[in-house]
């Protein structure tokens, strides 16, 4: 039985949560979860998509979703002493997935356009600090 990309998508990121949340990640790893990152980008693509073609349910799910993850990315950079440009591109991105829905929600889709090539841009910014090769 397959399980489809959007549902595998938020059964992975609320394992994510799950594991934060109750700390089962806490000390495992000084390093953040890819399977995290993956998510984000994938939802960004669908979210790019979604904007595009006026979904106004899809494009709002997947808004929804990146600010939690963006929270997620936030409070793991919150956690290190040297990582106060990570913490705000972070706050940043979950900002930006809060302009996107409000955006989105109104029937700005330009507005959300633009909030999300800032966001894909705010992406890029933290990827070229801190993503290892």
């Amino acid at each position: 039985m397959s399980i489809c990309p959007l549902k595998r998508r938020r059964l992975a990121a609320g394992l994510v949560a799950w594991l934060v949340l109750t700390g089962a990640v806490r000390g495992a790893s000084d390093e953040l979860d890819t399977d995290l990152m993956h998510s984000i980008e994938d939802t960004n693509k669908s979210l790019a998509s979604n904007i595009a073609v006026k979904e106004i349910r899809a494009a709002s799910t997947d808004a929804k979703e990146l600010g939690e993850m963006f929270a997620q990315v936030e409070a793991f950079y919150e956690r290190k002493a040297d990582a106060a440009d990570a913490v705000e591109l972070a706050r940043k991105g979950r900002e930006l997935s809060v302009r996107i829905l409000q955006s989105v929600s109104s029937g700005d889709f330009g507005a959300a356009t633009d909030s999300a090539t800032a966001l894909s841009r705010n992406c890029k910014t933290c990827h070229n600090y801190y993503k290892k090769s």
